[in-house]
Order: C-alpha cells, then structure tokens, then sequence
C-alpha cells in the first residue's frame, strides 16, 4: 500500500511539474543583442544600405515590418525559421521541412511575392548596395577597356536600380503551438535549440530575384569601351551570382544581376511564460 501511495504522489508530482512548463513566446530582440561579430555578411539596419533595400522593398510589397537584419545572401541563404546563434551568427538547427512534413508543416510558414520593375534611383555605390566589391572584366586582354568601364561604374552621375520580384517569408504562431505540445523527437530536438538563450531563430526574410542597375556618365564612354558592350550582352562571372553587361545609348549602360537575393530579415528569440 505504502509503495502505491509513494507512485501516486510521484505521478502527481510530475503531473503538476508538467503543467508548469508555460508555452512558446516570440520576443523580439533589442539592438544591443545584434552585434554579428563574426559575419561580415550581416549588419544591424542603421545604414544607407538598410535604407535604400527597405524603401524599395516597402514600395514594392506595400508594406513594412521590423527588420533587425541586413545581409547578402545568395546560394546560402538563410531559411525562413533557421535557429542562429547570436554569438557567431551560424546556423545551428533548422526547421525540419524534409519527405512527408513539408506538407504537414505548410502552414506554419506564408509566402508572398510580388513582380516589381521599376526604376528607382540610388544614392549609394553599387558595391555598398549588394555588400560585393566588383571587379569586372569584359576584356582579358585589354586593361584599357576594363578600367574604362569600372571608372564609369564608380563616376556614373545618375545611378538606377530595378529589381526583379520580391518574395516575404513569415513564421506565423502555430509554429509556437506545435513545438508546445509536440512529442516528436527531431521537434524536441529543434525546441531546445530554439530556447537556448544564445540562439535567435529567423521569423521573417525578404529575398528579391534579378537586380539590375543603370549607369549614367557625364561624358560619352570611350569609343572602345561602347564598341565592346555593343557587340553583345556580355556575360561576366562572379562566385555567387552570374552578371551581363547591355550597352543602352552612348552615355548609358547596364549591369544586369541574375540569381535569388536575400536582403532582409527579422530575428526573434523565444522562452516559455
């Protein structure tokens, strides 16, 4: 009987234990958490960059929300719902979206795109804008011709850009109210990552395909730098991204960016209440 009596005051206990663990809370981050001291990739949205990507991207989508994070990514973009840790900014678990859960699990995360293609000037250089140093080539034998057109790129007088369609991804709560009840052991796993205090995990990203940008020089290009980008689009190759040069009038040219850009972002971190 005693025995009896010690396993049911045990059972009530962790019963009662249990009842206590709370649930999820999404909490948002305050600028003195994001440092990014180890990837140079990111940076906290105080800057010309931030400014110019938010103004397009606000005028395209129609909307805006609280991004604490600006970066460049390209093939190794950063998954909606990512967990990173604050200190080194890696990827230390992701949501797992793989065989049979990407259904099951579709409608934790929203997607919405929209087409934009319109001309915006910029007040930044396009080195700043897409945080890659460009070195284009179009001639590997000439250098005169090469210079020529980097000088044009950085002494451009009026500078435009046009992007392709812009894609926002969002977390919404249920993600929250799945990891809560949850007896899923890879869940349990990603739920522990999720509420180390060190780590942070992605809730919202805002990726762009195709980024294009319009130079205007003061004085007519040089006569060998035209006849190189009249003869065709030129195609030039970077580590992440395939760019093409099109030649526009005899003051103007352009510099056509193919591929799939993430640029924005929101980081949350999470405890239980």
């Amino acid at each position: 009987m005693r025995n009896v009596i010690v396993f049911i005051a045990l059972l009530l206990l962790c019963c009662c234990n249990g009842s206590k663990k709370g649930t999820i809370h999404f909490i948002p981050i305050s600028e003195n958490e994001l440092t990014y001291p180890a990837d140079t990739s990111f940076a906290i949205p105080h800057s010309k960059v931030y400014e110019e990507r938010k103004r397009i991207h606000d005028s395209c989508m129609g909307g805006s929300y609280a991004v604490n994070a600006v970066f460049i990514r390209t093939r190794d973009t950063i998954p909606i719902g990512s967990i990173v840790d604050r200190r080194t900014m890696k990827v230390v678990d992701h949501f797992p979206l793989f065989g049979d859960s990407a259904n099951q699990y579709s409608s934790l995360f929203s997607y919405e795109t929209k087409p934009c293609y319109e001309k915006r000037p910029i007040e930044i250089p396009v080195d700043s804008f897409m945080d890659h140093q460009f070195v284009l080539k179009i001639d590997s034998s000439n250098d005169k011709v090469n210079n020529e057109l980097m000088d044009a790129i950085r002494n451009s007088v009026f500078t435009e850009v046009e992007t392709g369609s812009w894609m926002n991804m969002e977390l919404n709560n249920g993600l929250g109210k799945l990891l809560d009840t949850t007896t899923d052991e890879r869940l349990l796993q990603y739920k522990k990552a999720l509420l180390d205090s060190n780590n942070m995990i992605l809730v919202r990203s805002s990726s762009v395909t195709e980024i294009n940008f319009f130079f205007h020089t003061k004085n007519l290009l040089p006569a060998d730098l035209a006849k190189a980008l009249m003869a065709k689009p030129i195609p030039v190759e970077q580590s992440f991204f395939s760019l093409q040069l099109f030649y526009l009038d005899n003051t103007s040219f352009e510099l056509k960016l193919n591929g799939y850009f993430q640029l924005l972002g929101q980081f949350m971190k999470c405890k239980l209440e």
